[in-house]
């Protein structure tokens, strides 16, 4: 009574858990395999998921991936205790989805659609992952590609690239064949931020809004590997959730000094089932020594009561990764003041 292979067009289609609104039968299982055109890619938005924290993730929930998943497609599983989950880009042109329960509760179900997804996109999240169409493969020639983050109303956006390689000129200060522009709001005459190509990590962006505008374009010629990039968002201007198998995050205004009194919490939420490992790419934190005032925490959970790894503070250079025991680690960093040079990038993957 569910699933099977279907074709995604350009036009939204729906489909559910059997009989919905109403109940599914007991011990129900769908798997859809939801397929698109060649080199295009599907776009999956959830609209309701309901299933009661009674009951056993083992047994009750909704799991998305690429199909093939490979070495670096995306596998996501969500259960009663998760987030809503958030909508899914396919890397290829394959999905499988599969929603399995095995009793009906009054409010339980799934809706959800999909759609061919062109490379322009609108992401109305508070946070995500975004790369470059066919990441890590060479990006395609001739795209014009315009990406908006749309994060809640009164929270700031934070956006840390992970990593960049686009065709540039010798000289890099002029990006005339392909290239990322960012801006600060959402249309293209919104204030520009930065115009990146070549091979450099640019800098993490802070825009101060809840609004980021991105737009690739690429010409007839040369192609590389493109970028990937993590971003958030919170009502504090830091902190977040930071959602995916691997990803990056850095302190305010980095590589600049934060600012006097900053306190961020970051939650890294890697797929159910991974194990998240924190990695130490730069830090420098301004202390008299004891960490009490200024210092970076881990907490290898969901949350701050979970077992605590740290603090850290002062310029550490050779602090070993922290390997958690599951898919979650909870971040703390506070400043009263920095006097020297202060700021920190970690990288995580699971």
């Amino acid at each position: 009574i569910c699933g099977g292979t279907l074709n995604a067009t350009s036009s939204v289609q729906t489909l559910t858990s059997p009989f919905f609104p109403n109940a599914y039968p007991p011990y129900t299982s769908c798997r859809w395999i939801l397929d698109a055109p060649a080199q295009e890619t599907i776009k999956v938005s959830v609209q309701n998921f309901v299933l009661q924290s009674s009951q056993s993730c083992s047994t009750n929930y909704l799991e998305m991936k690429d199909f093939p998943v490979g070495d670096y497609g995306q596998s996501h599983k969500f259960c009663a205790s998760d987030d809503h989950p958030p909508d899914f880009y396919s890397y290829g042109r394959t999905i499988m989805l599969h929603f399995k329960s095995d009793s009906f509760m009054p409010g339980n179900g799934l809706n959800f659609t999909y759609q061919v997804a062109g490379c322009s996109r609108t992401y109305e999240q508070a946070y995500g992952y975004l790369k470059s169409p066919g990441w890590p493969d060479i990006y395609p020639h001739d795209m014009d590609c315009v990406m908006i983050l749309k994060a809640p109303q009164n929270s700031f956006i934070s956006f840390f690239f992970n990593s960049f390689d686009v065709e540039s000129t010798h000289n890099q200060s002029q990006c005339r064949y392909d290239y990322l522009e960012v801006r600060n709001g959402s249309t293209a005459d919104s204030p520009l931020i930065g115009q990146f190509c070549g091979t450099t990590l640019p800098n993490p962006i802070f825009p101060q809004s809840n609004l980021l505008y991105l737009r690739f374009k690429t010409d007839f010629s040369v192609a590389r590997e493109g970028f990937e990039a993590t971003w958030t968002s919170s009502p504090q201007g830091c902190g977040g959730i930071l959602y995916g198998d691997h990803g990056s995050f850095a302190s305010p205004n980095f590589p600049g000094t934060y600012p006097n009194s900053t306190r961020c919490e970051w939650s890294i939420k890697a797929p159910r089932g991974r194990v998240v490992t924190v990695t130490f790419a730069q830090i420098s934190i301004d202390d008299p020594g004891d960490c009490q005032n200024n210092f970076l925490k881990l907490y290898d959970g969901p949350n701050a009561s979970s077992l605590p790894v740290g603090p850290y503070c002062g310029a550490e250079t050779n602090i070993s990764p922290f390997t958690a025991s599951a898919h979650q680690v909870y971040i703390v960093f506070q400043a009263q003041y920095a006097v020297l040079p202060s700021g920190f990038r970690l990288t995580w993957s699971s």
